[in-house]
């Protein structure tokens, strides 16, 4: 399958959007999308979909904004959608330091990006290791951060909890170890995937509901995940596993509304349940049969609580 197409339209499309025909894909809403020079000097592209209050969008490590594409098409109407590919994602190149593959690195990135757009306050929206972003972005820069939207996130060291274990952080320390002492060991690896999707295909399977996604969403993840570097991959992973934000989470004030699929096996409902019981002004929403990308399983039900949210606190 040859690699997509980058120089249309720069939002992944969803296979079941509205706006899948080329002449209604912008349709009458504006839109304006480029790369701005971050705080290293790494080029950080950015998409603004629509007009009004702003939504920013933070997708996770190795995804992309297919992961919150039925959500940019619906809100778009009413808002100010913005989104940015995290550095080594699609159109944000891998950075001269490798060491900036983080999420320190990325809330720079994205406060940059708002100060670019002169954003003084936004509603922020993050899944899975998106959630650490706008977590660790509210922390620092409270004052630009009206409500937040979390889906499918941990609050802390991800690799504890993933597919229910920690049996699985060996695994990725000998992937870290290899890329750092054999990479071209890993880059041969990666290639044999790249053409198998063997990884995409797996994740695919557990991180979505695969009786609810269409499937050319599983396809198009699949063929994503295949085209990053493996260099980007164990990098953000070195860093995310270490996250932990509960010594401060408390801290933070602004009314949160928490997404959890019931059947999660990346991210397992009690580690959204952690999050609810440290966030003094959050609510949980628990989306029964909902997987780990609830945003493309069930993306209506999905709008309409995060709709639902916002004219709550009348945003």
């Amino acid at each position: 399958m040859k690699k997509e197409d980058l120089s249309g339209h720069p939002r992944t499309r969803g296979a079941r959007s509205a706006f899948n025909e080329e002449s209604n894909w912008s349709g009458d809403y504006p839109i304006s999308f480029g790369s701005i020079p971050s705080f290293d000097g790494t080029p950080i592209f950015y998409c603004v979909e629509g007009k009004g209050k702003p939504l920013v969008f933070c997708y996770g490590v190795a995804c992309s904004s297919l992961h919150w594409t039925y959500q940019i098409d619906y809100f778009r109407k009413n808002y100010q959608c913005i989104w940015f590919d995290f550095r080594g994602h699609r159109r944000s190149p891998i950075p001269e330091k490798l060491d900036t593959l983080t999420i320190d690195a990325t809330v720079k990135d994205l406060k940059c990006i708002l100060d670019f757009l002169d954003v003084k306050n936004a509603t922020i929206l993050g899944h899975s290791m998106g959630v650490s972003v706008a977590m660790e972005f509210a922390h620092r820069y409270p004052e630009m951060v009206e409500l937040m939207v979390m889906a499918n996130g941990t609050a802390r060291k991800p690799l504890e909890t993933l597919f229910g274990g920690n049996f699985l952080q060996p695994a990725f320390g000998l992937l870290s170890k290899l890329q750092k002492e054999k990479p071209e060991w890993v880059e041969a690896g990666w290639k044999i995937q790249e053409k198998t999707k063997w990884i995409g295909k797996t994740l695919g399977n557990l991180g979505f509901n695969s009786h609810l996604v269409a499937p050319e969403d599983i396809m198009t993840y699949g063929r994503q995940m295949a085209e990053l570097s493996p260099i980007v991959l164990t990098h953000f992973m070195d860093d995310y596993q270490h996250f932990d934000s509960t010594p401060w989470l408390h801290e933070i004030k602004q009314k949160t509304l928490i997404i959890s699929g019931e059947s999660d096996l990346v991210t397992p409902p009690v580690t959204q349940d952690l999050i609810h019981q440290l966030m003094p002004n959050s609510e949980l929403a628990r989306i029964q049969h909902g997987s780990h990308c609830c945003t493309l399983d069930m993306p209506d039900y999905v709008n309409l609580l995060i709709e639902r949210f916002l004219t709550q606190n009348k945003y």
